[in-house]
């Protein structure tokens, strides 16, 4: 097969799970594509709704073979982050903003330092923000505390609206599903972080200086990836190498199809 022509886009953006790799190995010509993406000077970013940071995310790479910088990774919990210091700044606030961490480790040290954290259910509370129930920082007490303060009135985050993903031990419930329960419970409506939500394509884009239109994004999943790109203007590419599978794209409108499809990265 003819290998894909990137020429047309300045940016290539890559999805980690499913796509470049599968648990800690590299997926078939992940570390190839990336090596030729660069020597051809392209932006080559790596997106996920993992709830690790972009360093932990890098060093994972890095023990692909596939050397991305940090600063060209962004993940939800990343996204969450970034959210929570913009949306309940200081400036908005007139304090720093008091949270409560129901969702991963990566959240606290990417907030510790710029919040205050909430530790009981009788404090005032700004945010809980919410990952997967296989998180660090989430247990059935801490679970309680969480329904406590968002019946009080604070604003609930979810890292991602994922239903589920994939582990070793099979499907796991995903943050999308543990932040619709805690959102149920307290009858409140929550905001999500990562993808598909379109600011964490549109942020990532302005970080990495490029316009959506310049991009496209290879992605295991239509609805996260490709469906979430193409509505800021990103172009996608689908590898059968994660979720979704040849005839899903039938079932999506033609605007939300991809413009390629791939049954591993070697064919690009």
């Amino acid at each position: 097969m003819t290998p894909f022509d990137f020429s047309l886009f300045r940016a290539v953006l890559l999805d980690l799970d499913g796509t470049l790799a599968q648990d800690d190995h590299a997926l078939p010509g992940a570390a190839d594509l990336v090596r030729r993406l660069q020597a051809m000077h392209k932006i080559v970013g790596v997106i996920s709704n993992s709830g690790a940071g972009p360093l932990r995310v890098q060093m994972r790479l890095h023990g692909m073979a596939i050397e991305v910088d940090a600063a060209r990774i962004y993940t939800a919990a990343a996204h969450a982050a970034d959210h929570v210091l913009e949306r309940f700044s200081p400036e908005k606030l007139g304090r720093r903003a008091r949270v409560f961490n129901l969702s991963t480790l990566a959240i606290h040290d990417m907030l510790d330092g710029r919040v205050d954290w909430v530790k009981t259910g009788g404090e005032p509370c700004d945010v809980v923000a919410v990952a997967a129930p296989t998180s660090q920082h989430y247990s059935e007490d801490r679970a309680r505390i969480a329904l406590e303060l968002a019946r009080g009135g604070a604003a609930i985050v979810g890292l991602c609206s994922d239903r589920v993903f994939p582990s070793r031990r099979g499907i796991e419930f995903g943050s999308g599903a543990l932040t619709q329960l805690l959102a149920y419970a307290a009858n409140a409506t929550p905001s999500y972080c990562g993808k598909p939500q379109a600011e964490f394509f549109t942020d990532f884009c302005k970080h990495l200086g490029v316009n959506t239109n310049e991009c496209v994004l290879i992605g295991d999943n239509l609805e996260a990836d490709i469906a979430g790109g193409l509505n800021v203007g990103i172009s996608g590419i689908l590898t059968l190498t994660g979720v979704s599978r040849r005839r899903d794209v039938m079932m999506v409108p033609e605007n939300l199809r991809p413009m390629a499809i791939v049954e591993d990265l070697t064919q690009l």
